[in-house]
């Protein structure tokens, strides 16, 4: 047996452990998931998603799952890159205190989370109050129930993963190349996105991906903030296997809800390849 084969065996033996458990734990569910979809009506039908996919309530839904998770990635983006940035520039022996705080909102649960956030929203809260004084919106007004109070919530909560994504790139990236870029002449805004921001490419779609798919498969958040007006992925999904008990029905959402996550999954891996062959030309 030749040394590559005998170290594909040694690989093979190791990873085999962790592909039982996936495959136990996550395909045959997914599976099961998709054979309880497509049995409406017995033996095989697609009666569950010709019900989704025709009904234009149930596609808002969607509509709503996407636009929020298209938001809360964008907003943890423009908030999360910066802070990102100076924690991986600082020099300072603060820098691992200071990365731990921003992990804070990981620490508790995310209905606790919620719940504070119910707090300020609801139309006494302090952020409604505020909203109220300023006279930009009416009297009455609050963000309780509300889609924008369901982003501002979210992307608080998930805040914290674009920032370690980013992090851990940028912290990679070497200075003297930016260094270099503006010793040629270039601004540090124009260096930063000529080098900073090209280089930290594959963290930042790592960072999108990961929150877009929290964003569109959340059910706590959404649930509670957004209350009855909540009509996103996984509220319907829970509506309709535990209070309409339409279990079909929500393997198929399920499915649908799998089938966009995947399709992103990949998307991302494929800009990602794309983008090493154009470093490597």
């Amino acid at each position: 047996m030749t040394s590559a084969a005998r170290r594909g065996l040694i690989a093979a033996g190791l990873l085999a452990p962790a592909a039982l458990l996936f495959a136990v734990l996550f395909v045959w569910p997914q599976v099961g998931l998709l054979g309880l979809s497509i049995g409406n009506p017995p033996p095989f039908g697609l009666a569950s998603y010709e019900r989704f996919l025709g009904d234009s309530y149930y596609l808002g839904v969607l509509g709503n799952s996407l636009a929020l998770g298209v938001c809360v990635t964008l907003v943890t983006l423009v908030l999360g890159f910066p802070l990102a940035f100076l924690l991986a520039r600082a020099e300072t022996r603060w820098t691992g205190l200071l990365l731990l705080l921003t992990t804070f909102p990981l620490w508790v649960s995310a209905v606790v989370r919620s719940f504070a956030w119910m707090v300020l929203f609801y139309r006494g809260g302090t952020v409604s109050r505020l909203l109220q004084g300023s006279g930009l919106v009416p009297p009455d007004y609050q963000l309780l129930g509300t889609f924008s109070g369901v982003v501002i919530a979210l992307a608080q909560v998930l805040l914290p993963i674009m920032i370690l994504t980013l992090y851990a790139v940028l912290r990679s990236i070497d200075r003297d190349l930016e260094h270099a870029a503006m010793n040629l002449g270039a601004p540090p805004a124009v260096a930063m996105w000529l080098v900073t921001i090209r280089l930290a490419r594959g963290g930042i779609l790592a960072g999108c991906l990961l929150v877009f798919s929290l964003s569109v498969s959340a059910f706590a958040t959404p649930s509670l903030v957004g209350g009855a007006r909540a009509h996103f992925m996984a509220v319907t999904i829970y509506e309709q296997t535990l209070e309409l008990l339409d279990w079909p029905f929500a393997a198929a959402i399920s499915a649908i809800l799998l089938v966009i996550a995947l399709t992103v999954a990949m998307t991302y891996g494929r800009l990602l390849g794309e983008g090493r062959e154009a470093a490597e030309r």
